[in-house]
């Protein structure tokens, strides 16, 4: 004999519920309706008599059989394949894969607790030594799937959303070039890496960005090169950000070394940077892995991420009192305020202290 107890009607957010437990597990049903007289009388008389007959035949058990996690994630990630990047899909699934996966995949929705995602974390904080903004991130990408599934009521409530965020502490400390260092570099360097290493520091754009240059974004007669796209896992994708999209100038120094580029690779028509087999660069990583580290090397310049070429552009321009528009604005930043949360230490302090006030000494 099947134990069920009777089906209890309730409302929540003004529409109709039903709660009743059923083999000793508690179910809520949503009937899409609004709570109202009429539809209470509905559910009374024809949806509750209704359920208690399907559970009874078992029809209830197989159109409420609860997914996994792994089943359900591949509804989420199709629901939202077509809003995202799809450098940001490949991302999202990897991260899925290796971090989610291997403690969740095989749960049911239903049986996944807050309890259990706060281990998680902490494993993934602790054992694995991430970030805690890594550890955060992975979570949203939980989040988003448990989510779907409650839109989609096959689960009350999101047991991702209701375990906190881990804190946020503070970012690893920058440490930019200086003009010797950025000097010992570009003597260490030779044609190609030469020209590509000194764009990175004289445009602070990032490595992505560059490599997705092609010759149409650069004009050397009005010294400007438009951000128009990014390249990562040799997908040709748009910029992070809708601020992303910008115009940079080429400042005289940079020039020299677009025009050395120009002669390089201009006949290809595409692309500004290529690698040793004259294709373009996969990705960021092939930087990083190739000439960074070996010019770097060669230059006996303490050995810093890439990624630092950018930091260098921000923190000089700010050390020289240039306006910090116009390098939010270079960086690609949404607002100026975003540069100063990240790089206010790097403006000068020194200056003359002299106030308004001092006329009244």
């Amino acid at each position: 004999m099947i134990n069920m107890t009777q089906p209890k009607l309730y409302s929540r957010g003004n529409k109709l519920w039903l709660n009743f437990s059923l083999e000793g597990k508690y179910i809520r049903k949503s009937l899409n309706l609004e709570d109202n007289k009429v539809n209470r009388k509905i559910a009374l008389i024809q949806i509750i008599p209704q359920l208690i007959l399907k559970v009874h035949s078992g029809e209830f058990f197989e159109k409420n059989i609860v997914p996994t996690l792994n089943e359900y994630s591949k509804v989420s990630f199709e629901q939202h394949r077509h809003e995202r990047k799809i450098t940001t899909n490949t991302d999202y699934q990897n991260i899925y894969n290796k971090h989610i996966k291997p403690t969740f995949g095989n749960r049911k929705l239903d049986k996944i607790r807050v309890s259990e995602i706060n281990i998680w974390k902490n494993k993934l904080y602790k054992e694995l030594g991430l970030s805690s903004k890594r550890v955060n991130d992975i979570k949203k990408i939980f989040c988003t799937i448990l989510e779907d599934a409650v839109r989609d009521e096959i689960m009350v409530s999101n047991p991702v959303s209701k375990s906190r965020p881990l804190p946020i502490h503070q970012e690893k400390e920058i440490f930019p070039f200086s003009l010797e260092e950025i000097k010992q570099i570009l003597e260490s360097a030779e044609n190609q890496d030469k020209n590509l290493i000194a764009t990175l520091f004289m445009t602070g754009m990032r490595t992505g960005e560059l490599i997705g240059l092609k010759w149409s974004d650069i004009d050397l007669e009005k010294r400007e090169i438009s951000i128009k796209r990014t390249i990562g896992r040799g997908i040709e994708g748009t910029p992070k950000t809708i601020s992303s999209y910008r115009t940079i100038p080429i400042l005289d120094s940079l020039y020299p070394y677009l025009e050395n580029q120009y002669k390089l690779t201009s006949e290809e028509k595409s692309y500004v940077f290529l690698n040793d087999e004259g294709r373009h660069y996969f990705d960021s990583k092939n930087i990083r892995a190739g000439l960074w580290k070996k010019v770097l090397k060669n230059s006996g310049v303490r050995y810093r991420t890439v990624y630092h070429t950018r930091h260098t552009f921000c923190s000089i321009n700010l050390q020289n009192g240039e306006d910090i528009i116009w390098i939010s604005k270079m960086m690609g930043h949404k607002n100026p305020r975003v540069t100063l949360e990240k790089y206010s230490k790097y403006i000068p302090t020194t200056r003359n202290k002299k106030t308004v006030f001092d006329s009244l000494i």
